[in-house]
């Protein structure tokens, strides 16, 4: 039987908790709290926007509800990083990290990964430092408390200028989905 690697992070920096003093005056890098739920989702949703994504399938509730649900699960998973930029007490950004399980390959043999999404900030709290801020806490994050090697991120056009600073770069590969067809009820009675 082969010894299972280390796919949790190492352990929390429980002092990080506190926050560590923003891009400007008044401001904190955190990590996310449950109160701070429905603003992260908003920031999700100019995300969505951003990638040309339907407005009417983006004000949609049931994905918010979802997505809601899915943050309470995650916000204490040792798995999964999310912080927050906060102005004058208030969020105007995220960004999240979270640990991946990957099979092993030539050029991963441990199969842990690391995936960053949920970058955002408000439209007036652009240009101030904020998303890299948070972008830099959670490369902080990935480089002390995992095991993860290598980070996936898609990029919009406006916030690779941001990534590339922190190393990331186009793959050869591309990104590529389908979506998975599913039989419809009325098909089942067929």
């Amino acid at each position: 039987m082969m010894a299972s690697m280390p796919l949790r992070p190492r352990r929390r920096d429980h002092d990080a908790d506190e926050g560590r003093p923003g891009p400007i005056e008044g401001s904190v890098i955190r990590p996310a709290r449950a109160h701070d739920i429905a603003t992260i989702i908003a920031l999700r949703a100019l995300l969505f926007e951003a990638m040309g994504t339907a407005p009417a399938t983006i004000s949609d509730n049931a994905w918010q509800q979802q997505a809601a649900r899915w943050f309470q699960l995650h916000l204490s998973d040792e798995r999964t990083c999310i912080m927050v930029a906060e102005a004058h007490h208030v969020v105007v950004s995220c960004a999240m990290g979270q640990v991946i399980d990957r099979c092993p390959s030539p050029t991963d043999d441990t199969g842990v990964g690391g995936l960053m999404s949920n970058i955002a900030t408000f439209p007036g709290h652009r240009r101030m430092g904020f998303s890299e801020a948070c972008v830099e806490a959670v490369m902080d994050w990935f480089s002390t408390a995992t095991d993860v090697e290598t980070i996936s991120l898609l990029a919009t056009p406006q916030g690779q200028g941001i990534y590339e600073r922190f190393g990331f770069e186009e793959h050869s590969f591309p990104e590529m989905r389908a979506a998975v067809p599913r039989p419809t009820p009325e098909s089942d009675l067929d």
